[in-house]
């Protein structure tokens, strides 16, 4: 960037957008080819343009992104301060959120970590449209909500202490604790999983290290595994063998990279092997067939036939387990 360029850089503005006062700023880039809002951390925008724009001009571009701008907001709120408002059931105010999707093709509602429900449509709704959608399905979400409830419990309760319970493939590990020399680490050995402290170090003091350090255990452990089905699969159905890859994230058991990589949720890891090897059949199948219509669900039936009873259960019990 040039220095003229810089000069046409403006930090910490403000704009109102549905009663939110949201930060931006601007800035030239010449390689763009078109305006492009960008979100930042701590819920901040970058609008970034190939020529200078006045600050009428970017005003009238957010405003007419607004239904984008509220939905990225909704999305990376961790607190409810951008919610669209509340619904009530059974008594309690639950908070709700709608993220504007245009590739959907109807409404789907899906309940958050922090208990609040998701409203995702193709369209922008009115909160009469919200309130309704939410009361045709109020019974599954009293049920999905009691479930995440559970989840919130053992995902906050787990304090890696000795002899405490984790699942892994499956079964239950207990925790045990060891002296170190050297840096914090995890290791499995038969039905114990061994937490490498280093002097001076206490578990209630260093939970995100030690969560890491086990994770980063568990994917060792399954990785072989993971290969090798990954492998086979990718084999049976003609495409090159993918980069395996682990993750955790909130709502996806798996997924695949622009470059026909895959990326395993460790969640899975925790589950009975069963489900790790669908998750990745299902991934791999996906290199050939990129949506979720019959052609792609009769690949995965092809390489594993059970595939329907372990997507399902999976679906609806594989995010009560965490580190």
């Amino acid at each position: 960037m040039n220095a003229d360029d810089r000069e046409k850089r403006w930090q910490e503005r403000q704009f109102l957008i549905d009663g939110m006062a949201i930060t931006y700023s601007f800035q030239v880039n010449r390689r763009r080819k078109y305006p492009c809002i960008i979100a930042k951390e701590s819920g901040k925008l970058l609008l970034e343009a190939p020529a200078p724009m006045t600050e009428k001009a970017v005003k009238r571009f957010l405003k007419a992104n607004e239904s984008w701008i509220i939905s990225v907001f909704q999305k990376h709120d961790d607190d409810g301060i951008f919610r669209n408002g509340t619904a009530t059931i059974d008594g309690e105010e639950i908070p709700y959120y709608i993220t504007i999707n245009r590739k959907r093709k109807r409404i789907a509602i899906t309940i958050r970590d922090d208990l609040g429900i998701e409203i995702r449509s193709p369209v922008p709704i009115t909160p009469e449209e919200a309130i309704r959608s939410i009361e045709d399905v109020s019974a599954w979400i009293r049920k999905i909500r009691s479930k995440k409830m559970v989840w919130r419990e053992n995902m906050l309760s787990r304090q890696y202490s000795n002899g405490e319970m984790i699942p892994f493939q499956g079964r239950l590990l207990t925790i045990r604790h060891t002296g170190s020399c050297g840096a914090l680490s995890a290791s499995i050995r038969g039905d114990e999983l061994w937490i490498a402290l280093p002097d001076g170090i206490r578990t209630d003091e260093s939970l995100t290290r030690i969560r890491e350090s086990v994770m980063e255990c568990y994917a060792k452990e399954i990785r072989p595994v993971a290969e090798e089905i990954a492998s086979r699969t990718a084999e049976a159905i003609g495409v090159a063998c993918p980069l395996v890859r682990f993750g955790y994230q909130k709502r996806r058991f798996g997924s695949c990279t622009p470059r026909n990589g895959i990326i395993i949720n460790l969640k899975v890891a925790m589950a009975p092997p069963q489900y790790l090897e669908y998750t990745i059949i299902h991934e791999v199948c996906h290199l050939v067939e990129r949506n979720h219509q019959q052609g792609f669900w009769d690949l995965v039936e092809s390489q594993l036939p059970s595939y329907k009873e372990l997507h399902d259960q999976l679906q609806k019990e594989g995010m009560q387990y965490s580190f």
